[in-house]
């Protein structure tokens, strides 16, 4: 059964901060050129036009995972991004006509979010200045040609290979552009025009050749940083459950400790693992009535991965079955460990095979089918079942 999601409140603060940005730019446009309260309504109807544009785009490239490759992001980085983006057009209308830095603009929402949200930032932003501030039909349009062309060819800046000839194209146009519009604008050129056009150049070549490829790497460090913060010591969701339930806080610490060893010896994703291992019981904190739904539940609101969200709706097979590797492999741990605890418990270790109960839990699990459809082979779960054997973290 299809669950509906929850609403996170780190996406919706940060659509907030979008939100905000877009009526300080919009705010201030207006109030530096004295418009009049009709006038205001207008630019707040194209303020509402992009905002539906721009949220649609963000939920729509979520749910697809083509935002930070997760489809739990929180925003964050693109409403920082979308924010440095509207302070740099404030800016606009203290610098040399024809010759503001918009580049920048596609190139810091390209590094952040994808090239259809760097380019409708762009191109609105450009709107504004150039309706309300700028006046100048021949600016609006070099401008917006110049975000377009600046939004298609960022992506090219993510390979290596591209990246040098990119930055010079991008050093280029941010020059030839103003200048031919200038000169269709005004009919002269001076050797200001070309002091300034350099200026621009330079100060893309610069975005392109160092700030890119570091805001771009940011993004791609986000899901990594979001596992991290999750299984810090210092975040709330664990400091609660050390705090109240001690006895399932080791338990869940042990099993990320050995799902760290085993993702490592298997090659799998070991953030994920590790992270699944901690919070693969996380529904049984929350009650034992409908523990599953409740996990899931309290993992979209905390806004964890989609990968680790997806392991704790497959938890112990009750709804359906691990459809992942990483997500077959914390249900063999999870199950083992419980299992020398309860024998623990009952008889002690001195009277029962450590080696006997691993292989007799495991292979019944998988002979009942339950990792038929989570790819693991034959090959993997022989290597798991020998690690647990082998390395003794179990006992």
């Amino acid at each position: 059964m299809k669950r509906k999601e929850t609403v996170s409140i780190f996406r919706v603060l940060a659509i907030f901060v979008i939100v905000a940005m877009t009526g300080l730019v919009s705010a201030f446009f207006c109030w530096q050129n004295q418009y009049y309260a009709d006038e205001w309504l207008c630019i707040l109807f194209l303020d509402l036009v992009f905002l539906m544009i721009l949220i649609f785009e963000l939920e729509y490239e979520r749910k697809r995972r083509m935002l930070s490759f997760n489809m739990a992001t929180t925003f964050f980085r693109v409403a920082a991004g979308y924010a440095f983006c509207c302070l740099i057009s404030m800016a606009f209308p203290y610098l040399p006509e024809f010759f503001c830095p918009v580049l920048l603009i596609p190139l810091i929402m390209e590094s952040m979010s994808n090239e259809t949200l760097a380019i409708v930032t762009g191109i609105f932003l450009n709107l504004l200045f150039g309706m309300i501030s700028s006046g100048n039909y021949y600016e609006l349009v070099c401008y917006c040609l110049l975000t377009i062309l600046g939004g298609v060819l960022a992506k090219t800046l993510d390979s290596r290979k591209f990246r040098f000839c990119t930055a010079i194209l991008l050093f280029c146009i941010s020059i030839l552009f103003p200048v031919v519009f200038y000169y269709w604008s005004y009919k002269e050129i001076t050797l200001t025009v070309y002091l300034y056009g350099a200026a621009s150049g330079l100060v893309t070549l610069f975005m392109a050749l160092v700030v890119y490829d570091r805001l771009r790497q940011g993004k791609e460090r986000e899901l990594e940083n979001r596992y991290l913060d999750i299984l810090s010591e210092d975040y709330h969701a664990v400091k609660e459950l050390k705090k109240f339930f001690p006895a399932d806080y080791r338990h869940a610490e042990r099993v990320s400790v050995i799902m760290t060893g085993c993702a490592k010896a298997l090659g799998y994703d070991v953030l994920l693992c590790t992270a699944a291992g901690f919070y693969y019981r996380m529904g049984k904190w929350q009650g034992e009535q409908d523990h599953v739904a409740n996990g899931v539940r309290r993992a979209r609101q905390l806004c964890f991965p989609g990968e680790l969200v997806q392991i704790l709706a497959e938890y112990y097979g009750e709804e359906r079955l691990p459809r992942t590797p990483e997500s077959a492999l914390v249900h063999m741990v999870d199950a083992v460990a419980l299992k020398m605890d309860a024998m623990n418990q009952n008889v002690g270790q001195s009277q029962w095979n450590h080696e006997m109960i691993i292989y007799q839990t495991l292979n019944e699990y998988s002979s009942n089918g339950l990792y038929d459809e989570s790819g693991m082979g034959m090959n993997q779960f022989l290597k798991v079942r020998e690690y647990l054997v082998k390395e003794k973290l179990l006992q």
